[in-house]
């Protein structure tokens, strides 16, 4: 398979997309993470799958899992 080619510009447009830090980004980002954590995928792929780093994503996991406990 070949990869979609994508201008500098685009591309530089696209990442500051996602390190955008509204509310609505930063909880749809956290979403996609846990949903693949669910599925298995170890932190480390995750992170390199939606550009986020192994920190954030374990936070996110130990978030999600403290507030499932404390909902227990």
């Amino acid at each position: 398979m070949t990869p979609m080619y994508l201008p500098d510009q685009d591309r530089d447009m696209l990442m500051k997309t996602l390190q955008s830090k509204t509310p609505e980004v930063v909880q749809v980002r956290m979403a996609n993470a846990l949903l693949l954590l669910a599925e298995g995928l170890p932190v480390e792929d995750v992170a390199g799958l939606l550009y986020l780093d192994e920190p954030t994503v374990a936070g996110w996991q130990k978030i999600f899992a403290r507030r499932k406990r404390s909902a227990a």
